[in-house]
Parts: C-alpha cells; sequence; structure tokens
C-alpha cells in the first residue's frame, strides 16, 4: 500500500478510537494496545502493532485525565508512534519517543476543538429553554463525529507528510543516542506504574503490594497467576464480609 492509504486507514482508525465514549460506551477502543494492534494489522505487521501497542499500555498506565491536567492524547500517540516504528523497522524505543510528543500535541488540538466547541454550547441552552430535546441531541451527535473526523485528519496529515522526515531524523539520531532512549524506554512501564500506584496508594493495600512482589521474585509466577491469586483474595474477602454483614 502507498502512504497516502495508509494515511488514510489510519487516520479511520483514529476516528474509530475517537467513538470511546462518546458513541460506543467507554469500550477503551482508545488504548494503546488497541490502537496499537489496529495500526499494525492496517501496515500488515499485526503482531509488532500488538507488541508495541501493549508495551506502551504500560508506559500510558499512569497518564490519567485528573484535577484539570491534560495528559498525552493516548489514540494520536499510540497510532503514530506504533506507525513509524513500524515504518522504520525500529522499536519500542522510538515508538514511545514519538508517540508523547505527538499526543501532546493531539492534546492542545483536542482541547482547542473543545474550546471553540464550547463557544456555540449556549445555543443549547436556547434550546433547552424551549423543550427542544430533539435538536440538542442531534447538535451532540454531528459535534462527536466532527471531533472524530476533526482527529482523525489530524494523524492522517501527520503520517502522510511526516513519514520521509521522521525516517531521515530517526537515522541522523547518533547511535548511542538511540541506546539512551532504549534504556529510557525500559524505564517507562516502571514510571507508568509508579505514577498509577501513586494516585492508588493507600496503607490497606501494602501487604499485597509485598505479595505480589514475593510471588513474582521468589516463586517466579507470572502476571496473570498472580492477578488470578490476588483476585481469589479479594473475592474471598468480599463474601466473607458480606456474611458477616449479614449475620450480625
Amino acid at each position: 500500500m502507498n502512504n497516502m492509504t495508509i494515511a488514510l486507514l489510519l487516520g479511520l482508525v483514529c476516528f474509530l478510537g475517537y467513538c470511546d465514549g462518546k458513541f460506543l460506551g467507554v469500550s477503551m477502543l482508545d488504548r494503546p494496545i488497541v490502537m496499537g494492534a489496529l495500526t499494525g494489522l492496517m501496515m500488515g505487521n499485526f503482531i509488532q502493532g500488538v507488541i508495541i501497542g501493549g508495551t506502551m499500555e504500560l508506559a500510558w498506565m499512569g497518564l490519567l485525565y485528573y484535577a484539570g491536567m491534560v495528559p498525552a492524547d493516548v489514540t494520536v500517540g499510540s497510532i503514530v508512534g506504533t506507525y513509524f516504528a513500524l515504518a522504520t523497522g525500529t522499536g519500542f524505543e522510538v515508538a514511545i519517543t514519538i508517540a508523547l510528543p505527538a499526543g501532546i500535541l493531539g492534546a492542545y488540538v483536542g482541547t482547542a476543538f473543545n474550546t471553540i466547541g464550547s463557544s456555540v454550547m449556549h445555543v443549547c441552552d436556547k434550546w433547552a429553554a424551549n423543550g427542544e430535546i430533539d435538536r440538542i441531541n442531534r447538535f451532540h451527535i454531528i459535534y462527536g463525529i466532527l471531533k472524530c473526523t476533526f482527529m482523525g485528519l489530524v494523524v492522517f496529515f501527520t503520517i502522510l507528510l511526516g513519514s520521509d522526515a521522521i525516517q531521515a531524523l530517526i537515522k541522523a539520531i547518533p547511535e548511542n543516542v538511540l541506546n539512551g532512549m532504549n534504556i529510557a524506554s525500559n524505564m517507562l512501564p516502571a514510571v507508568g506504574f509508579g505514577m498509577l500506584i501513586n494516585i492508588m496508594w493507600d496503607k490497606r493495600y501494602i501487604p499485597l503490594y509485598f505479595v505480589g512482589f514475593v510471588l513474582a521474585a521468589y516463586l517466579k509466577l507470572n502476571i496473570m497467576a498472580i492477578t488470578i491469586l490476588i483476585l481469589c483474595i479479594a473475592l474471598f474477602r468480599m463474601f466473607t464480609k458480606k456474611e458477616e454483614v449479614t449475620n450480625a
């Protein structure tokens, strides 16, 4: 496929990702593991897309929308990062290096779009005052489609216009810098988990944290086995607590 076709397909992938939270409920379609997999599928390298997207998911896990903070846009960053990693034959270190700035750009572009859109929201107030609910519903649907299309175009033009420049930039980066990026990228999943733990941290969970550490470090259990085991402990505690409340 030529670059125009790939740019168009990935623009449609971005459109689909932005439907999350608008037309498809909170389906998590916009997450890196999904966007990376679909990007790999469109480029004929599904497995590598899943690997890059899954690894990027760990790095992005700690970037949450809270306290008015606008983090890097997960949809745009995942697609653009995975695309350039696959297009240049590199790996996750290049994907995340490109994904974060691309995601930050996407976040600001999306915020600018929402800011412009908010200026016409007063029209809905008039419709609400007149009881014209159907017009309000149509307005929200049209606005959602426009937002999805606009962000899809951002990905389309980024990929269409930037592939040659990005490839030249990557080739111009010295090997020692790429090695440094590789080391930094290996640390990002730990940073993502650290940010997530910082948000969720509660003294009640400290024992479970060290239980997981012991199971992984000394018993060599994988993540799935540890997750199932901890889930069983949580369910046991939940059921026994219900019985205690019932018998009280």
